[in-house]
């Protein structure tokens, strides 16, 4: 037996090397195209992996609602925290899956990825963030827990965290490569998102939530425009829960929130583009991924749809825009009132209006929905052969990187 192949094996790993075929999307996939065109090839190629997961966890979520909506699983609520654990699991640690996805991609060491996402996820550190106290190390500002879920942050520490890695492996000598790449590679980069981009990233968030409140109180129909529109950023931002401070405020001193409304239209504007891609679509597997993503998001659990369908088609996002934007709109415009703050975003937020605006709440979905789907449908975008699908199957692996794609008509 070769006495250094064990050595070789661990440093093998340490460098993130496996003879596993790249995932959809991979570098030498997007090399082309503009620079958002790539970056939304390389967002879409990280999730393709982790789609079945999510799907799954989101299916669990939505049965334990209806349960909940039918007065089920109250009279045990160890039952249910034990159920809502097995559902939101994926999506609390959802940076830190997508931390080892994208190493993968990149091709640097997946569990050094994992472990810088996973260390602002320590009980003690979240405790700490949570407590309401201020949070300095050496004078520095610490990131906010919200800052964390960036889906955005956790890519661009990534990102760097390869270029470190593969600095470092380039020019420290072999015997101490085991020791020192991932060392030093974990000592630069989470100090970087602890202490640089986390709390830069929350400075942002909350200055997009001041915006945002100040807009709700001058200018409803617009805000309800923008906000709608552009909600899907924020959710790859991490910023999706900005103004729920607002919100709980509002319904502490009114009685009711005009901003959750929005939401919910934002929810089935990516509802009605996954369905656009379902209809418009010649693929069985592109068929079969839209019509559960899509109903998922009708639901209120929109990522699966988001991140699986309209990013990785990238056209059915200009709809996403339009339709929540128009959605939005007439939610601000018909001063639609939600009495309570739910968990979905959905069909299942319904009951939560107040009766007298009810049926606006069904016109502003209907046409987020119906104005998404249609875009999306005669847009067109670019649809797969069904024989070469790189639709991410049960197991998590992907067909031939270099699957052959087709023009959809009219696109």
């Amino acid at each position: 037996m070769n006495g250094e192949l064990p050595s070789k094996e661990i440093i093998t790993q340490v460098r993130g090397e496996d003879k596993q075929e790249p995932t959809y999307g991979s570098s030498k996939t997007a090399a082309g195209g503009n620079p958002i065109s790539r970056l939304l090839d390389f967002i879409s190629g990280v999730f393709t992996p982790i789609l079945p997961a999510m799907i799954g966890a989101g299916m669990i979520k939505v049965i334990i609602l209806v349960l909940m909506s039918f007065g089920l699983l109250l009279s045990d609520p160890q039952v249910y925290t034990i159920l809502m654990a097995i559902s939101d699991g994926i999506f609390y640690f959802l940076p830190i899956l997508v931390a080892a996805s994208a190493a993968r991609r990149l091709h640097s060491n997946v569990f050094v990825a994992a472990a810088i996402a996973a260390s602002v996820f320590h009980p003690q550190l979240t405790s700490l963030l949570q407590s309401g106290e201020e949070v300095r190390f050496a004078g520095l500002s610490v990131i906010d827990p919200q800052a964390a879920s960036s889906i955005i942050l956790i890519l661009v520490v990534v990102w760097i965290a390869s270029y470190v890695e593969k600095w470092l492996d380039r020019y420290i000598p072999y015997s101490l490569k085991l020791m020192a790449v991932p060392t030093l590679t974990l000592m630069i980069t989470i100090p970087l998102m602890v202490f640089a981009f986390g709390p830069l990233w929350s400075y942002l968030g909350q200055h997009v939530s001041d915006g945002l409140g100040w807009l709700f109180d001058n200018a409803g129909v617009f805000t309800g425009l923008l906000l709608g529109g552009t909600m899907f950023l924020l959710i790859i931002a991490g910023m999706q829960y900005i103004m729920l401070p607002i919100m709980i405020s509002s319904l502490t001193t009114l009685g009711y929130d005009h901003i959750f409304p929005v939401v919910v239209a934002a929810a089935f504007a990516q509802a009605g583009a996954t369905f656009g891609v379902l209809f418009k679509s010649k693929n069985a597997k592109v068929k079969t991924l839209a019509f559960w993503t899509g109903l998922l998001a009708m639901l209120g659990i929109i990522e699966p749809a988001m991140y699986g369908v309209n990013i990785r088609f990238k056209k059915p996002l200009i709809a996403v825009m339009i339709g929540g934007a128009v959605g939005g709109a007439c939610m601000c415009l018909f001063e639609t009132e939600l009495t309570a703050i739910g968990a979905s975003a959905g069909l299942l937020s319904l009951p939560l209006f107040s009766d007298s605006t009810l049926v606006y709440a069904i016109v502003g979905m209907l046409i987020s929905f119906v104005t998404a789907g249609v875009i999306t449908y005669f847009m067109g975008f670019v649809d797969e052969k069904d024989e070469q699908s790189q639709i991410v199957s049960t197991s998590g692996m992907n067909a031939s990187p270099n699957s052959v794609v087709e023009k959809s008509p009219g696109s």
